[in-house]
């Protein structure tokens, strides 16, 4: 299914084996972390969605929503937590590493490493690529917000949460119960 989105994105073969290859070396990185591997790959589903409706850069958004978390694991290592600023700061250099490892070119990579140094600031990159990954990870994160509650709470979430249109109406497909006609 990501695989029919991204070819709607018109995306080239050399493309898609590129995201395919950091893909692969996001998965190595997380290693057994299963949770964090699912995590990207659904955020990185919504991103391909989005880039359906809103003009950007589809690899640098993708391999941003691939790489946003990576910072996680070495800062549950230096610092035993992994608070969004943590995460921002420490997933750069790592996002740097992998991704010269798969031979990205520099622009490519300060592009995407600046992305994911600030995917937890509202207000962190003023570009279409950083308002579908915001957007993206809120669709993924919402699921934890909004159990439980009721529709206006939902829609009050859903309002405060979320950047582009395109993001709030995938975001009030997924968690407004349809209404009857």
């Amino acid at each position: 299914m990501l695989q029919e989105r991204l070819i709607l994105n018109r995306l080239s073969e050399k493309q898609l084996r590129f995201l395919e290859r950091v893909r692969l070396q996001m998965e190595k990185y997380f290693g057994s972390d299963v949770r964090r591997i699912v995590h990207a790959q659904e955020v990185t589903e919504h991103a391909a969605d989005l880039l359906q409706y809103i003009d950007a850069d589809p690899i640098v958004t993708l391999t941003a929503t691939y790489l946003h978390d990576i910072g996680i694991p070495e800062a549950e290592r230096k610092y035993g937590q992994c608070s969004g600023k943590l995460q921002e700061q420490e997933g750069p250099p790592v996002a740097r590493m992998l991704l010269a490892d798969v031979g990205a070119e520099e622009d490519l990579i300060d592009k995407v490493c600046e992305l994911v140094g600030w995917h937890h600031t509202p207000d962190g990159v003023d570009s279409a690529e950083f308002r579908i990954l915001w957007d993206a990870d809120a669709l993924v994160n919402l699921s934890e917000l909004v159990a439980e509650k009721k529709l206006q709470a939902i829609e009050a979430i859903l309002d405060k949460a979320l950047v582009t249109e395109a993001g709030y109406r995938r975001a009030r497909d997924i968690y407004l119960p349809a209404k009857p006609h």
